[in-house]
């Protein structure tokens, strides 16, 4: 994969349409990258509950819900919505090159 500094290439720009999110691994982490207009997100792909794939989860808006016990997480900021103080990891994204880049070295924001 290609490496930019903190900045790992995760998937092309165009790969991901609006609304759409897709789970990768990356340096052997699980992640999903996730579209929303033309921002894009990126999150652990486990849900702290029972480690449940969000990827298998629906989206609307910002909000993602987990497909086993239908915890919902804001993807911009990783909180699960009905008790702030857990969290799903996030990292910062960029595009470069009609790529999109994850720092994986660097929770923060998702975009």
């Amino acid at each position: 994969m290609k490496q930019e500094d903190n900045w790992i290439f995760a998937i092309k720009k165009d790969d991901l349409g609006n609304g759409e999110k897709k789970p990768l691994l990356i340096e052997g982490n699980k992640l999903l990258v996730l579209r929303i207009d033309d921002d894009f997100f990126a999150m652990s792909n486990k849900c702290p509950h029972m480690e449940c794939p969000l990827s298998k989860g629906t989206l609307e808006e910002y909000v993602i819900k987990c497909p086993c016990h239908d915890w919902r997480f804001d993807v911009r900021e990783g909180k699960f919505l009905d008790a702030e103080e857990i969290r799903v990891p996030i990292y910062e994204t960029r595009i470069m090159e009609e790529g999109v880049f994850v720092n994986l070295r660097k929770e923060g924001a998702g975009k």
